[in-house]
């Protein structure tokens, strides 16, 4: 087996036994609305929704640095190729 299935069934099991262990319920009151769920629900909808603000917080300076990196390699290939190299000998 590869080692991301090692991974994928270690976080699978480590989720699980989680989830088992946080099974009491906790109330949520926010103004108006009164939600009672589960801790571990509870707890991972909350880092479901850090993550995917921090995705679409950092996609846009992910591609900007992945295009200023393009340009640069781009610039660096054409400056190679453009220059002449000049060999010295003693």
């Amino acid at each position: 087996m590869k080692h991301s299935t090692y991974l994928i069934v270690t976080i699978t099991t480590l989720i699980l036994i989680f989830t088992l262990q946080n099974t009491n319920e906790v109330s949520i009151t926010l103004l108006f609305w009164n939600i009672k769920t589960s801790f571990a629900l509870l707890l991972f909808s909350l880092f479901s929704i850090v993550v995917l603000i921090t995705i679409f917080i950092l996609s846009p300076i992910i591609i900007t640095l992945k295009s200023t990196l393009k340009k640069a390699k781009k610039s660096f290939l054409h400056d190679k190729k453009s220059s002449t190299y000049i060999l010295i000998t003693k």
